[in-house]
Formats: C-alpha cells, structure tokens, sequence
C-alpha cells in the first residue's frame, strides 16, 4: 500500500534532511516523499534539489508560491499517488514503525477517513512528554482540539480530496477545520494511542503564524460552526450535550476578551440565552457574582481592571 509523505517547507534548512530521513527510515518501504517549498529564502530549496537527486524516484521537490501551509499541502496532495496520506510537517519526525503501525489498522478499518493519534511532543529545549487520546465522542474531541494532528494521524486521499483538501482561505485551525469537514461526511474514523510522532516546538519560522487575536477569532468561529451545524443535523445529540460545549465556548469566549473584548462580547450576545449559568469550571467564584450582576462584557471588563490593580 503506497503512502505519500507530503512535507511543506519553508526555512527549514536546519530540519528538513533530519526529517526526510526519519521517513526514509519506515519499516514500511512503500512510501513516496513530496517536500513542496512555501517562498524559502534560506538553503531549504538547494538542499531539497539535492534530496532528490540523491533519492530519485523516492524524494520529489515542487514549489508553491501562495503563501501558506494549507496550499503547499494541497500542492502535495494534487501530485500525491498514494492510497494513504501523511502529512508532516518539516520539523517534525516519525519514529520507524509508525506508518507500518497505522497501515494495520487501517487493514481492518478500510473504510475510515483518517485515522486521530497520539504523539511525542518535544519542547525547544529537547524535552518529551506523550500525549495520549481517549476519544469517546469525535465531536467532542474535535471541539476541544484532541482530535490528534496533522502530522501524527494518517488521512485516507480519496476521503481528502472529497472535500476539496485543505481551506486554503484561514490562517489557522486548519486542522481542525479539516477533520470537522470529514466528520460532516459521516465518514467513519479510527484512534491510535500509540505516539510514533514527535512534534518539535520551534521558538519560529513555521510557515502558519498570526497574532493572537486573529488566531483566537478563528477558532472560536469554526467552535461556532461545529455548533450550528450539530444544532441543525444532529439536534437529539446536541440537546443532550448542549451544556458542554456552551461551557466550552463561554471559556473560550474569555481568553478571546483578553485580546478583543469587543468581538467577544457580540460572540456572547449572538450565541448564548439570556439564562446562560457559567459552570464554577469557567472562573472563580466572584467572577460568577461580576457575572450575575454585569453580565459577560461588565464582567470581563471588570476582571480586567482588578487583575491590574494587583501588585
């Protein structure tokens, strides 16, 4: 079974051989490596010329000048020839087996979209922690980004190019934007708690960055989306699990305030009734009494002034 490795780079001459090679390393020979530069300006274009022509056949090199991590990927997967893809991005390794790994799953999970899994997350300074799934619920875990990620899940092509690929159009949570189209498709998934990922913080460079507040916006409007489109679709589910993600999106909603509290509160006032109670989860308990008394935007508001009077 033929996998594509689609890796997008930009400014990676210091992790794109380490990475290349961690998947010329699969226990799993049937792979194909298609690296798509994103308008590096260091050595990384030189260094994946010279990838290829050490690995012909094996490595390719296309370019992709619309800036972005989305169509550099969807670059990749137009040329991709596998049956299977795994997306990685250039900082980041994968440990031997873990392609192997996946293909048995998916030999009795030939029907699945992709497949959400755990994986090593390593700092800057070179220190590892896994960290595990327990999905229950694939709403749920996409709500709250534990859905696995880009690097460490496997995608099924076909499945992928249903849906038209990645959104080219937002600058963050595409991911999670991904996952939650081919959730929409009904189409089945599979879990692997088995982290043969290693994702590499990087203190910069990566070619998806934005300010806070956009990155805040964005997110929040796709946790919008997924509920509309369970409140609409899937109404008996959503009744019944409602309190969760209101929860979730009424936290949100704060860490949003803390950057655009103007946006945060038209959010608040376009998505919760009059009669929404925060949890004791969503802050401490004269936050609930700021609440109570000045709902959500007085409430922030008033947080915000207290936390600057503390010395």
């Amino acid at each position: 079974m033929l996998v594509s490795v689609i890796i997008p780079c930009y400014n990676v001459e210091g992790y794109i051989e380490e990475c290349i090679a961690s998947v010329l390393s699969q226990s799993h020979p049937e792979t194909e490596i298609i690296c798509v530069d994103n308008n590096s300006v260091d050595r990384t274009v030189a260094i994946l010329d010279e990838q290829a022509l050490k690995h012909p056949g094996k490595v390719r090199a296309l370019k992709e000048l619309k800036k972005g991590a989305s169509a550099a990927r969807n670059k990749g997967l137009s040329a991709a020839a596998g049956e299977w893809i795994q997306f990685l991005d250039a900082d980041d390794l994968l440990l031997p087996e873990k392609i192997k790994h996946q293909l048995g799953i998916i030999s009795t999970n030939r029907d699945i979209a992709f497949i959400a899994a755990a994986c090593i997350k390593q700092t800057v300074d070179g220190k590892q922690a896994p960290l595990h799934l327990n999905i229950t619920d694939p709403f749920k875990s996409l709500y709250t980004t534990k859905l696995g990620n880009t690097c460490a899940n496997i995608f099924n092509a076909e499945k992928l190019k249903s849906i038209g690929g990645w959104n080219e159009a937002i600058r963050s949570s595409q991911e999670s934007d991904l996952m939650f189209r081919l959730l929409k498709k009904d189409y089945r998934i599979a879990d692997d708690n088995e982290p043969l990922t290693v994702i590499r913080e990087r203190a910069s460079g990566q070619i998806s960055q934005g300010d806070p507040k956009k990155n805040w916006m964005q997110y929040i409007a796709l946790r919008v989306e997924i509920i509309n489109y369970l409140k609409a679709s899937r109404t008996a589910y959503f009744e019944k699990e409602k309190g969760f993600y209101y929860q979730n999106l009424f936290s949100q909603l704060r860490t949003l305030a803390k950057y655009d509290l103007e946006n945060a509160a038209l959010i608040f006032k376009d998505n919760f009734e009059k009669d929404f109670v925060p949890s004791a989860g969503a802050g401490f308990s004269p936050y609930a009494l700021l609440y109570r008394m000045f709902g959500f935007k007085g409430a922030e508001r008033m947080k915000g002034m207290f936390s600057k009077l503390k010395p």
